[in-house]
């Protein structure tokens, strides 16, 4: 399959959401927050639809320009439509919204997903609102992963390193909250941020 990709991002991500996915099955449902030209999303689908043929993948992406993003918006959306396209599964289903409107779209319709993957907006106030949201999306017994949230000092486009900028500050706020409600779980690439719902 020959996808439009001008960032490969995908290792890290994939590496970590095999683990995820080998100790504890293929989900039904995916969510993933952030799908930049697709590269991850199409890849799972890829993957995972050898193994599960009712595999739903949810894409949540408003494809518009931040201080996160150096590439042109459209662009991007244009490719990840490209990848699409290509995709021979034809498992995953776009939605073209901020993450709070897409997530709440989603909770609207009553999808429950097994595993989530975030890696949208950066800011630390959008992050623990994907969290909050995320979280009624999930099944119990199922996996949040987040992205960049190793460092403290995340650094955006202009070189800003604020902690309000840091996706960390969101996660671990958010973990502090629900402690009793989740579980740790350790992956391999510990830049990112697993933990499982228990109750």
């Amino acid at each position: 399959m020959t996808y439009k990709i001008t960032w490969d991002m995908t290792p890290n991500a994939m590496n970590n959401i095999n683990y995820i996915i080998q100790n504890n099955g293929v989900p039904n449902t995916i969510i993933e927050v952030g799908v930049y030209e697709g590269h991850t999303t199409f890849t799972m689908s890829d993957t995972y639809s050898q193994y599960n043929t009712n595999l739903k993948i949810y894409g949540i992406d408003p494809h518009v320009g931040s201080i996160e993003i150096l590439e042109d918006p459209e662009t991007l959306h244009n490719n990840f439509m490209y990848n699409m396209n290509e995709c021979k599964q034809k498992n995953v289903e776009y939605i073209r919204k901020y993450s709070e409107d897409g997530l709440i779209d989603l909770i609207n319709r009553g999808v429950k997903a097994e595993f989530i993957y975030i890696d949208g907006d950066h800011t630390s106030s959008t992050v623990i609102t994907d969290l909050v949201l995320c979280w009624k999306l999930l099944v119990t017994g199922g996996i949040i992963l987040c992205d960049d949230t190793g460092d403290w000092k995340y650094t955006d486009k202009n070189g800003t390193s604020s902690a309000q900028m840091s996706p960390r500050l969101a996660v671990e706020s958010f973990i502090q909250c629900n402690w009793h409600k989740l579980e740790i779980i350790r992956i391999p690439n510990m830049g990112q941020t697993a933990f499982r719902k228990i109750c």
